[in-house]
């Protein structure tokens, strides 16, 4: 009895070591890269074999800064970002609540026709996109790098906020008409505070799609309106891998601010949305 005790303890100690050997594999599977180009960003003289650069300098982001015009290219990227999660979330407040709370014939049909553009491949909608915007006049402004941009970004938004109004608990709604409160004061102070995890939720994942799109912002964008992923991508081009090592840790920054700033009003595991049984 005592040998299979202890039969079954070593088993059992095995397979933790095997999990956190996973995770351990897992985890620097994911954070190498970004250590590669954070060192890669910061090194100097870094050739050959070498597991970390010889030297260390602020020189590649100076170059960024300052060659590459860093603060003017992300405001661009900001102010790109801004306009489609705004557009997105205007588009996707009435139609999650349509489709979340509403019998709708088709509602398949109509999803499938939503998340279109995130199952083609990019380059083949941003080419039709590219093509409309150039009779339009669209090229090379905000708004319509932006209006691309939702196009992507507004699937997302649909998808969380349809989940979160779904997951609305239909007697509270109830109670608040029984109480005198018509639809609007029903909405803003019922409705509204309910579903704002979901809304931030969508604001999440709009904001970091668009701030990272770089297919449709190939095909719309121009000198007036080029992005950090653009820049990026051209300065790959030029060959300049230090500065484009500094780049890249420049575009990583907003988002995870973003990040961090929300999920800190936000519990993550109401970033789902769903509140059944509130």
């Amino acid at each position: 009895m005592r040998t299979l005790r202890q039969y079954l303890q070593a088993l059992l100690n095995a397979k933790k070591l095997l999990a956190y050997t996973f995770l351990l594999c897992f985890f620097l599977w994911v954070t190498t890269p970004f250590l590669m180009i954070l060192l890669k960003s910061f090194g100097r003289n870094w050739f050959g074999k070498l597991w970390f650069p010889p030297e260390f300098t602020l020189d590649w982001y100076k170059w960024a800064i300052t060659v590459t015009n860093v603060p003017e290219v992300l405001r661009n990227t900001l102010v790109i970002a801004g306009i489609a999660v705004t557009i997105s979330t205007l588009i996707a407040i009435p139609t999650g609540w349509a489709l979340g709370r509403r019998q709708i014939p088709g509602k398949e049909v109509i999803m499938s026709t939503i998340l279109l553009p995130r199952m083609i491949p990019p380059i083949a909608y941003a080419l039709g996109v590219a093509q409309i915007f150039y009779r339009l006049h669209l090229i090379d402004t905000h708004i319509g790098v932006a209006i691309a941009h939702v196009a992507i970004c507004a699937p997302y938004a649909i998808l969380v906020l349809s989940s979160t109004f779904e997951g609305l608990d239909e007697r509270v709604l109830e109670a608040a008409s029984v109480c005198g409160a018509n639809n609007l004061r029903t909405f803003f102070h019922v409705t509204l505070p309910l579903v704002m995890p979901g809304i931030l939720s969508s604001i999440i994942f709009t904001f970091t799609t668009s701030y990272n799109e770089f297919t449709l912002t190939l095909m719309t964008y121009g000198p007036k309106t080029i992005t950090l992923p653009v820049r990026t991508y051209l300065a790959v081009g030029e060959g300049y891998w230090e500065v484009t090592s500094a780049l890249s840790m420049i575009l990583i920054i907003p988002s995870l601010f973003v990040l961090f700033m929300i999920q800190r009003q936000v519990q993550p595991e109401k970033l789902v949305g769903g509140f059944k049984g509130v």
